[in-house]
Parts: structure tokens; sequence; C-alpha cells
């Protein structure tokens, strides 16, 4: 049984003159639609955020439950604190804690970025847990580190992980060993590529790097996409071997109701040559990162945000908005055209609505680590409680270490939430530490002494 997508082996062979001239047609073509449909989406964004403005001050919303605690955060921040900057060392340094990168080469050439979080008081890490976080669709490792104190990535480090943070293919930084932005086979890959090429990319790195065998993976949206394609037995089920437990926040493989909106739709209804012909055999959209550095960072992160709310319903409701300019500093990244169409397009994921082609037999098999759940029950893009249910039911080999569902969260939530630290954080330091192994051999964190 065939369980890749069925168009992901379409490879482009290496340009010549007429195939560059080809391109570059195609890419000026490409240009003008995606141009238009930017800017469409972005006035329909702003319009939209106008009107609900408008229709607060006649209509007042419920009060805002995280507002006392943000006034007072306010008041006591300083100007480093308040600076927005796209570096995520610099964030980690106001935490007392410092991000470093690492180069990593997949097995098809893409040079990745890997940071490790190390607290530079600690001199001796070889006695601290390792832990990989992978980020979402569209976002990078930055992800993990806009929350002030209580981002993911330093409360683990805190607490005494090894904390690495990927950044999938391309992201801000595409590099390749032998393709350059120009050349179409830079952009050939999708979803399954950065799950059964990246994530154990950063595994054999990172392993390689400490001298251990195992680490603890925490995945979020689309990282959890990619962990469970990459983990099941359709793709390199043996990986398991080398993770002690899997950690997934807001687990994206059953599609919520979202993807059934008219922008969503239109990309699912046309074929893949229109597809390619529209949006090009190249980065998606492009101009969003032209947009992002022509534009001052105050006017960035309310388009952004605007845009957010507009696609998805994402509300920052539960968020510091003082911190809104570091979190749109982070996203969105460059990603192929084709790793949207394999979300998007015809016969993809919003046609399938899910991400295997079948859902009438088990995924995983013994080779599988114990995982953990956390789900945000207001979350319309992706449908965790469904998954939950199919785990429970048709998955005997999968050990589920825990599962929360917070009715109050939506999708974002589980990083960025002003009380995820309580909600979230905590969880996923016990659940790494509970399935970690050879626990004689590292320091129990912080927190996790009852575990």
């Amino acid at each position: 049984m065939d369980w890749n997508w069925t168009d992901h082996t379409v490879r482009h062979k290496p340009p010549g003159m007429l195939s560059k001239l080809n391109c570059y047609c195609r890419r000026g073509l490409s240009f003008l639609f995606t141009f238009s449909f930017l800017g469409s989406l972005m006035t329909a964004s702003i319009v939209m955020d106008v009107y609900d403005r408008v229709k607060a001050v006649f209509r007042p919303s419920p009060p805002r439950p995280f507002a006392e605690l943000e006034r007072t955060r306010i008041k006591t921040r300083t100007e480093a604190e308040k600076k927005v900057v796209n570096d995520i060392d610099y964030y980690a340094r106001l935490a007392g804690l410092r991000a470093l990168p690492h180069d990593v080469v997949t097995d098809d050439g893409f040079v990745l970025q890997l940071f490790r979080v190390t607290d530079p008081n600690v001199q001796e890490t070889s006695s601290r847990y390792p832990v990989l976080l992978v980020h979402g669709l569209l976002q990078s490792a930055g992800a993990f580190c806009v929350n002030e104190n209580d981002s993911l990535a330093f409360q683990l480090c805190k607490s005494g992980y090894d904390v690495w943070l990927g950044n999938n293919r391309c992201g801000f930084n595409y590099k390749h060993v032998e393709y350059a932005y120009n050349d179409p086979r830079m952009w050939n890959w999708d979803v399954v590529d950065m799950g059964t090429r990246d994530i154990p990319a950063f595994v054999d790195y990172i392993l390689h790097h400490t001298g251990h065998s195992k680490l603890g993976l925490v995945g979020h949206s689309q990282g959890t996409t990619q962990a469970f394609l990459v983990l099941s037995k359709f793709y390199t089920p043996d990986l398991g071997n080398k993770i002690s437990g899997f950690c997934a926040l807001a687990p994206a493989v059953y599609a919520g109701p979202l993807v059934d909106r008219p922008m969503f739709k239109f990309i699912r209804y046309i074929p893949p040559f229109l597809y390619r012909l529209f949006f090009g055999i190249h980065a998606f959209i492009p101009s969003m990162l032209t947009l992002r550095r022509a534009i001052p960072k105050s006017a960035l992160t309310y388009c952004s945000y605007a845009m957010f709310h507009f696609l998805f319903h994402w509300s920052d409701t539960r968020w510091d908005r003082a911190l809104e300019g570091r979190m749109f500093q982070f996203s969105p990244v460059y990603v192929s055209a084709e790793s949207m169409r394999w979300w998007l397009g015809r016969g993809g994921f919003a046609s399938r609505r899910c991400i295997f082609t079948d859902d009438t037999v088990s995924w995983f098999d013994a080779r599988c680590p114990p995982m953990a759940f956390w789900i945000a029950q207001k979350d319309s893009l992706v449908d965790g409680v469904k998954l939950m249910e199919r785990i429970k039911t048709s998955e005997p080999d999968v050990v589920v270490m825990r599962q929360v569902v917070v009715p109050e969260y939506e999708h974002l939530d589980v990083l960025w939430a002003a009380d995820a630290n309580e909600r979230v954080n905590n969880g996923v330091k016990e659940v790494l530490w509970a399935t970690a192994y050879d626990r004689s051999r590292f320091q129990c964190p912080t927190g996790c002494e009852d575990v």
C-alpha cells in the first residue's frame, strides 16, 4: 500500500538555459498572482480588524483574563526587555541563558540551523537530559523563546534539561550544499521530507554531540506532524529507538473545520499544474518575507496579528500583548510552495482531513516511543480530541503518558498563553523525565523530584 502522497516523488532536473528562462517567466507570473493574493488577504485582514475594534466600542468584550498581569509587567520591564529583535540568543540572554547555533546537514543536502540553549553558569552539560523542540508551520525555533521567562525552551533549560531547538529547512536562512535560491530543486520538498529527513538529522547530530543514545522530543503543530510521520511504521519507525518520549502540543493529525474556509478551499480545488503556475516552484509567497523586511516592526506586528486572526480566527486573549512584537518576529519564514500544497492542495491534508491516507489500520508499532498530548479545545485548525479517540481505539502499541485538554486554549496558546507555564510547561518537564532512559546518569530536573 502506498503511504506517500501520490505526487511526492516528482523531481526536477538540474536547470539548463531554457529551463532557467522558463523558471524566471513562471516566477514573474507567480509574483504577480501571489502579490495580489497577499494584498487581498492583507486588505481583508485590516478591514476586519478595524470592524472588530469599532464593534468592541459598542459591544465590549469580556475582561481579558491576564489584564492585571500585563499592567504589572509593563511597569517593571526594562528598555532592553522591550526591544524587539529577530535574535533567539538576545532573548535567551535576557533570561540569563545563551542560545548558540549549530549547522546540521540533512542527507539531501539542506543546511539546517539548530540552537542549543544553555546556562552559562553551568559548565557540565553531560548530566543534563537532552531534549529537541520542533516548531510549527511558518514558524521557527524562536516560537519557543518569546514568552519571557515562561518560554518553554527557557523553562526546560532552567529546570536542568539540555535543550536543542530545531529550525526546519530553509526558514530564515535557506541553505543547501549544492542548490541556490533560483534552482527549482531547492524548493522541491514537502512535510514528508521535513519529517523523514530534518528530524532524523537533528536527532543524530544531538546524540552524536552529547554522546547519549536517546533524547526527548517536543513538537508544536506541524512539528508534531513531522514526528508522527517519521515515527509511523510507514516511514522511519526505527527512529523511535532514539526517542525516549514525545510530547505533542496542539497535535496536527486531523483537520479541524477551519480548512473549509473559502480561501483555503480555493487552493484545494485548483489542479496541481495551476497551483504551480500561480504559486510557482519556489518559496511560498516570498513577498511575505520581503514585506517583513521593508516595514517597521510595529507595523509588522499589527499586520501579522491581523492576518493570523483573519485567516485562523486565533486571538491574543490569553497572551501578554506587550510581547506580540517578539512573537511575530520569528514568523513567517521561507517554506516551499510544495509544502503548502501538501497541507492545502488537491489530494492533500485538507482534502483527506488527516496526515495519513488510511484511517482504518494502525499507524504505529512497538518501536513508537511513549507519547503525551496537550490539546487546545478551541483550536479550529486541527482536531486533537479526534486524535486522542483514535489513539485509544486503534493504536494498541502507543503508550499514552498524559493527555491534557485545555478548554480555554486556542492553537498558539499552548506556547504563548500567559499561564502556559502552569498549564503546559510543567507537565512537559514531568513527562520528559518520566520517559527518560537510564535516569541514574542524569540530574533530576527541578520540579520532577516526585516523578
